[in-house]
């Protein structure tokens, strides 16, 4: 399952519609009549979770249907037997809803761990939403059609949403400082080196038609830089003399600006600390680590902690589910389009 599914994606059900009373089963029997399973039957079990067939189907559903969009606009023929990285097109369509269903179980069991539910201001503001939503449609009958043609009812819509709202208040505990889901400040930055977020600024001295005197310029720059009260004013000093022709700049690694060899020697820096003299086709660099910036981390640092569980759980599939013909599955679906 190597699918990431970001917050925003989490929460697109609340967008859909909310909770709220009264039963309606017109979404009912879809994925009955395109998979030929019992919508409520457990198809498969997220550490220990049930999981009845419907919501993998939707899953699916919605998986198969993306697919197909893009091969129409690509005016391609969609070929469910094309072979793709680990299988095939239906396997891959396959593992991306299973690792959607996985990710929603995995904030279900998360959110009965630390104790998040569901409080009566959710409710309020879910049946708000369901007014809203019904009110854009004409009305809560023509609303409902709308529902039906993905396979949901309001209650099921009720179950994605709840989901989501879990996954906000969990995002809630983990911004506490201090509390039961707060990271450690060095798990944050040790993801933000994973990620690439490394801050380095750089001395060059091109290698020109000179390369040795490239190399003594080098030389003596760094001899000034060890022997400076205030390292990263000399730093600089000395980049806007520099040979890059671009001026002083702060790279990040894996953005394509900075050669490999030098984004190695950059990982083996402390924040602060200069590199020795590195020698490339270009010429001769120092690199300068900054502080790592984590702004604008700490969702997806979230986000990563959360795919990560839904990943490492412990999934048991029913023969219901291996059984499953994805082909035959999307197209009985197209033909109800």
């Amino acid at each position: 399952m190597a699918r990431r599914l970001t917050a925003l994606a989490l929460l697109l059900c609340l967008t859909l519609t909310a909770c709220g009373g009264g039963e309606d089963s017109r979404g009912q029997g879809l994925f009955q009549g395109a998979a030929g399973v019992e919508e409520e039957e457990i198809l498969l079990t997220v550490d220990g979770r049930e999981v009845p067939a419907w919501r993998y189907l939707y899953w699916l559903r919605r998986c198969c249907g993306r697919l197909l969009k893009q091969y129409r606009a690509a005016g391609l023929p969609l070929d469910w037997n094309a072979p793709v990285e680990g299988g095939t097109l239906a396997d891959y369509a396959r593992d991306q809803a299973l690792a959607d269903t996985a990710l929603y179980a995995t904030v279900e069991t998360w959110a009965e761990e630390y104790g998040c539910a569901l409080d009566e201001a959710d409710l309020a503001a879910m049946e708000a939403d369901w007014a809203e939503r019904t009110a854009e449609y004409g009305g809560e009958e023509a609303y409902l059609r709308y529902l039906a043609d993905m396979g949901l009812d309001r209650q099921r819509v009720e179950t994605l949403n709840g989901v989501g709202r879990l996954y906000a208040k969990l995002y809630g505990l983990y911004l506490e400082e201090g509390g039961p889901l707060a990271p450690a400040p060095e798990a944050l930055e040790a993801f933000a080196v994973e990620q690439g977020r490394i801050t380095v600024d750089r001395l060059l001295f091109a290698a020109g038609e000179d390369r040795e005197s490239a190399r003594q310029r080098a030389a003596e720059a760094f001899a000034r830089l060890n022997t400076a009260e205030d390292r990263q004013s000399e730093f600089t000093a000395l980049a806007a003399a520099g040979d890059d022709r671009l001026g002083p700049r702060t790279f990040t690694l894996g953005d394509g600006t900075l050669d490999k060899e030098l984004e190695a020697a950059v990982r083996d820096l402390e924040p602060g600390q200069c590199s020795g003299i590195l020698e490339t086709e270009e010429g001769f660099s120092i690199l300068l680590r900054q502080e790592t910036d984590l702004t604008g981390l700490e969702e997806t640092y979230f986000d990563h902690l959360l795919q990560a569980a839904a990943e490492g759980a412990e999934v048991r599939l029913t023969e219901t589910y291996r059984a499953l013909d994805v082909p035959a599955f999307a197209a009985r679906l197209a033909e109800e389009d």
